[in-house]
């Protein structure tokens, strides 16, 4: 018998699946060092379900999916791109029927994911400014003339860079402390997401670095399906809203749980 999933299918099923209960004000102990270090705050997350495993067969599982995480990302972006058509594209062949600006979205997804294998693969992913830089130079060349910069390092020389920089910094320090790497994946993506260090493609690269965390650690790459755009959108919401970030990293948890069964 087929399960029935367990994502919502439409925004009155999700908000009527919601609890009533609101936890806005939940007491965190580490809330104002959490804040300073990553601009976001979190409750314990249980990620013990997802299962660490060889780091070679997490690179390999990697590979072999790239075009599904490529269809996945292109699509909470909005492109309407099919899996068969984003297979086709890659091996460079051109589909037909698209804007042109959704085919360069996804053969830079492509190229950006590419490049992460290949960092995963050689041992030379590091959880640095230098790497997300790379990411988003790639993911997003053909929004923003400042691609690979962060806000006020380009060509608008505003937007507190020195800011973002420190904020950087500390995030990698938070990271450091926790021995966790699925925690630490989790981390990084609602900081980088929140803070939005860069002008274009934030949660695309957000999404590669974590991506690139967890396989270097031995764990699948956590894909959100398009299907799940309603509560991802919502997780975000909350996150940008209240800097709570525990809903995005339980929809996150729940994302990795759900492709292994």
């Amino acid at each position: 018998m087929r399960k029935q999933p367990r994502w919502a299918p439409d925004p009155e099923t999700y908000a009527a699946r919601k609890s009533a209960t609101d936890d806005t004000f939940r007491v965190v102990a580490d809330r104002e060092a959490q804040v300073r270090d990553t601009g976001v705050w979190w409750t314990e997350v249980d990620t013990s379900r997802m299962v660490p495993g060889d780091t070679e067969r997490a690179w390999r599982g990697f590979r072999a999916h790239l075009p599904e995480l490529v269809w996945n990302a292109a699509r909470l972006e909005g492109n309407s791109f099919t899996l068969p058509e984003v297979r086709t594209l890659l091996t460079g062949v051109t589909v037909g029927d698209h804007p042109a600006g959704e085919e360069r979205q996804v053969l830079a997804l492509g190229e950006a994911y590419g490049t992460l294998r290949d960092l995963v693969g050689y041992g030379r992913f590091h959880i640095d400014k230098s790497t997300s830089d790379r990411l988003n130079r790639i993911v997003a060349r053909h929004e923003t003339p400042d691609a690979g910069r962060f806000r006020g390092e380009g060509t608008l020389r505003r937007g507190g860079s020195e800011l973002l920089r420190t904020r950087f910094a500390g995030l990698q320090e938070r990271i450091a402390e926790s021995g966790d790497p699925r925690l630490q994946a989790l981390i990084y993506f609602c900081s980088a997401a929140r803070t939005r260090f860069y002008t274009a493609g934030n949660v695309r690269t957000a999404l590669l670095m974590m991506t690139g965390i967890l396989i270097s650690n031995g764990f699948d790459a956590i894909t959100v399906p398009g299907v799940r755009r309603l509560e991802l959108d919502h997780a975000l919401d909350t996150l940008v809203t209240l800097d709570d970030a525990t809903e995005l990293m339980s929809f996150l948890v729940d994302c990795a749980i759900s492709s292994e069964t």
